[in-house]
């Protein structure tokens, strides 16, 4: 059996597409695991309303705590030999979960087994129109190495969702994501590396629709706490490149400044101050690696020079890319 489980605030408005999409599913031996995080609008009766119709629909609530807090609640109520992971206003396909499932099941009896296998995934817009293609549609099968995985996910290629993977319920369940805590499904997927010796399955088909509503938390407003815990984990991705991966060590340097630039571009003005701790610590390591901007091959013309101009005045720089962003969007 598959557990699927979907923490769930405020999504009244796209919940029962999220749910409809895995209730439909052609692989059916499955569960569906909806966890209300406290939402205050009319989530937790559509979600009772589904566990009323359908005896493979189980629901929880509980406090707000996050959505990690929500995954951790749903994996240890979980009672499939398979866990997935759906965000209550995406979509997946009718055949996602039997794709996933068929291609771990080819490996059940090895000793050392794949615990994890990912599908593409697509984004769309309010308006559901296509934003974002899947990298891959071929259909292709791969078993791909676990250092060629870490690689992708620091050179900003490979996909750090929980929410296209079907992972070992017996895997997942040594492991909780990180609560109170933004980007946390790269910081987990960077703690299990050592559990993933057997690689991850990849395959080169679309199963994963994201949607991106206009009140999404990470369009349109300038996030603190996402871009402190994204600079927390590339400084904890260098760490272990340092530690497991040194040959790859140059992309995870390359991975801290890239994110480090894309955080002094999003920091409004007015919050670049001395009293910002956090922009402070930035901008300091941004100064000290500038022979490392200098040489890094992985970093692009305009990462460089932008890295660099912003290393000699970050207010000024970015109230001048503000001013251009402007523009550019009238």
């Amino acid at each position: 059996m598959i557990s699927v489980i979907v923490p769930v605030y405020n999504k009244e408005e796209y919940l029962g597409r999220c749910i409809d999409s895995v209730l439909k599913q052609s692989y059916a031996d499955l569960e569906l695991i909806l966890v209300d995080d406290g939402s205050k609008d009319g989530s937790a009766g559509i979600c009772r309303e589904y566990e009323k119709k359908d005896k493979r629909v189980r629901f929880f609530s509980k406090e707000n705590g996050g959505a990690s807090s929500a995954r951790n609640l749903g994996i240890e109520k979980a009672l499939g030999e398979y866990i997935g992971f759906v965000d209550g206003d995406d979509w997946i396909e009718n055949d996602m979960y039997e794709t996933l499932f068929n291609e771990l099941a080819k490996h059940r009896d090895e000793k050392n087994r794949p615990h994890v296998a990912q599908l593409m995934s697509v984004d769309h817009a309010p308006d559901l129109t296509l934003i974002k293609d899947a990298d891959q549609n071929d259909g292709s099968v791969k078993l791909k190495k676990r250092d060629d995985y870490f690689r992708e996910l620091i050179m900003h290629t490979g996909d750090s969702s929980f929410c296209t993977k079907l992972f070992d319920a017996e895997f997942i369940k040594g492991y909780k994501f990180p609560e109170g805590k933004k980007n946390e499904d790269f910081a987990l997927l960077v703690e299990m590396m050592p559990g993933l010796e057997a690689g991850i399955i990849t395959i080169g088909k679309t199963g994963y629709h994201i949607y991106h509503s206009e009140e999404s938390a990470t369009r349109g407003s300038y996030d603190q706490k996402l871009y402190e815990d994204m600079m927390y984990n590339a400084f904890g991705a260098y760490r272990y490149a340092r530690d497991h991966y040194p040959e790859y060590i140059t992309e995870a340097a390359r991975f801290r400044l890239v994110q480090a630039y894309d955080f002094l571009l999003h920091i409004p003005v007015e919050r670049m101050t001395a009293d910002n701790a956090f922009y402070m610590r930035i901008v300091r390591f941004v100064k000290s690696e500038m022979n490392e901007i200098k040489k890094n091959p992985y970093l692009k013309k305009k990462e460089r020079l932008g890295l660099t101009l912003l290393s000699i005045s970050p207010r000024g720089i970015r109230s001048a890319h503000r001013s251009w962003m402007k523009v550019r969007d009238r």
